[in-house]
């Protein structure tokens, strides 16, 4: 061991000319701006990219992860975790939640490693420069992957933090919204219009997020004694927003009200409104739920209810260095961030 770690300390010191903080300042770039351009991130203008990477290749930067946690002797590296999908609103969700990650982390000298999560072959650690044991702690990222994945990263004996996802009985640490009371505003929103058929749209109900806003929606029509109508659909991306269409049998003469769990099932939903030229905002009124970038751009543009992910971003990396930073930190916290209604044309 002690002959590996002398080759790798020398290979380390000829190879990183200059590390990431001496980059940043020698070329007047932010690192999570380097950190981006590493990881092939959109967001950054072309002239920066090329700028980057010819500073990159000028002083040899490489970041050798393996090489770099054998020097310091403890981890610099924390892995976030997210579930690899198609919808392209899930990546703008989260993109936010990321840049805040990076801000954080690379203040205090982590760098971070996206992970992906796959349903049909778990965390995909294999394509990624570390193995398990050589991270810090992981941020896990949304309520779509299993708790049994969770609980196997658990085991790895590093400190964990979910974001957009919470245990009811297990202590793990998180960081969520106040989905409960923003569904039941949203619902009533749709109550105060006078809509007597009021269904709410989700995905699986064992998610965290989805039972929550389940629960605000329950709450809200249950006190102004409406029927319940609840479909639990198998994702909530825009596909099976637009498989909702056709599931209430939506017609220009309906008068109903629609809660749909996310802005993606809303926003599929729009869509095939709009193919079919029925008005939305009138006798037929949506609501969704997350305020991502599309839903002020739909037609009409989407009442929803918009949830701070920037501020939930910082507030779970500052919690999971403060678990790295104690490690004898036995109190676990699941902490709420407010989020507030943002009312538009669709209702």
């Amino acid at each position: 061991m002690h002959v590996v770690y002398s080759i790798v300390k020398d290979y380390f010191k000829e190879e990183l000319v200059l590390n990431l903080k001496e980059l940043s300042e020698k070329i007047e770039v932010s690192a999570s701006t380097i950190s981006r351009v590493l990881n092939d991130k959109p967001g950054i203008s072309e002239a920066t990219r090329k700028k980057v990477l010819a500073a990159i290749e000028k002083e040899h930067f490489t970041l050798n992860f393996a090489g770099r946690n054998l020097v310091k002797s403890e981890s610099r590296f924390i892995g976030i975790i997210s579930r690899k999908r198609t919808s392209v609103e899930d990546v703008i969700f989260f993109h936010h939640s990321l840049n805040q990650f990076q801000e954080i982390l690379l203040q205090n000298n982590y760098f971070c490693v996206p992970i992906s999560y796959h349903d049909d072959k778990g965390i995909d650690f294999e394509n990624t420069p570390l193995s398990p044991t050589d991270y810090a702690g992981f941020i896990i990222r949304g309520q779509s992957i299993p708790q049994k994945v969770i609980l196997s990263v658990k085991k790895f004996g590093v400190p964990i933090i979910l974001l957009e996802n919470a245990f009811y009985e297990t202590k793990v640490n998180s960081v969520v919204c106040n989905d409960a009371e923003l569904e039941y505003e949203l619902t009533k929103i749709l109550i105060d219009k006078g809509h007597k058929r009021i269904v709410h749209i989700t995905g699986p109900d064992s998610w965290y997020n989805n039972k929550e806003r389940i629960k605000g929606y329950r709450s809200a029509i249950n006190e102004a004694k409406i029927p319940e109508e609840l479909y639990c659909l198998e994702d909530t991306v825009i596909t099976t927003g637009k498989e909702a269409f056709d599931i209430l049998k939506i017609t220009k003469v309906s008068n109903i009200g629609i809660c749909f769990v996310n802005d993606a099932m809303a926003i599929g939903f729009l869509k095939v409104a709009n193919d079919k030229n029925i008005k939305i905002g009138e006798n037929i009124s949506v609501v969704g739920f997350d305020d991502i970038p599309w839903a002020s751009l739909t037609t009409p543009p989407l009442t929803t209810a918009r949830i701070e992910i920037d501020d939930m971003g910082k507030l779970a990396s500052s919690r999971l260095l403060a678990m790295i930073g104690d490690s004898s930190a036995s109190v676990t916290v699941k902490s709420i961030v407010d989020g507030k209604i943002i009312k538009r044309k669709t209702t």
